[in-house]
């Protein structure tokens, strides 16, 4: 399991990004462990949901120089980032917009029977689905107040085949369009498309 402790240490973006990734390897590595994984159970769905997204996003975000610390809890945001003097200069509130429900379907299906759910549709039909989830996520956060933070929206969409990469940019253009429409009470809003593309979203 996460121990709590190093969940929330102060890491530059890389050893972050490092930390991440050898926890990972230890989980995978631990059949039981994969399992409560897979089910979200105790730390496992702050790391999957919040820490997985917050490790990319710093890499792409900062300089190596600045120290993120995750912060675990209810508070408006999930990690707090300190320049090379210590000085608070950002907060993050990280969002994970997806089908919950499916997805923890598919997890008990993958223990059970060793694979999930089969998917079919035409392509780009799973973006779609998936903008649904995002603009209903949008939607609610920007009811409440990150003015302190920059608000991270985290997905995680199939990456196309070659033939259909431009319908997906066309689909990234026209979701980042909804969400500029959107209006926030955020220092800066982005979309993170795991595991390394981040869009700034521009308002009008």
């Amino acid at each position: 399991m996460v121990d709590p402790v190093e969940f929330q240490k102060l890491r530059s973006p890389s050893d972050l990004r490092a930390f991440v990734e050898q926890e990972r390897e230890k989980v995978c590595a631990d059949p039981e462990d994969f399992r409560r994984a897979l089910l979200k159970q105790g730390l496992h769905k702050e790391f999957l949901d919040e820490l997985v997204s917050i490790s990319w996003f710093a890499i792409l975000a900062y300089p190596d120089t600045v120290k993120v610390m995750p912060v675990l809890g209810n508070q408006a945001y999930d990690a707090v980032v300190y320049d090379e003097l210590g000085n608070e200069i950002d907060r993050i509130e990280m969002t994970h917009p997806h089908d919950g429900a499916d997805s923890a379907e598919d997890a008990r299906l993958l223990i059970q029977r060793h694979f999930g759910k089969v998917h079919g549709g035409v392509p780009g039909q799973d973006f779609e689905e998936l903008t649904k989830f995002v603009l209903d996520t949008c939607n609610k956060k920007a009811k409440k107040d990150y003015a302190e933070c920059s608000l991270v929206i985290s997905i995680e969409p199939m990456k196309p085949f070659s033939a259909f990469v431009n319908q997906y940019e066309a689909q990234v253009d026209s979701l980042l369009g909804k969400i500029s429409c959107i209006h926030f009470n955020a220092k800066r809003v982005f979309l993170l498309i795991l595991p390394d593309r981040l869009e700034e979203v521009h308002f009008a």
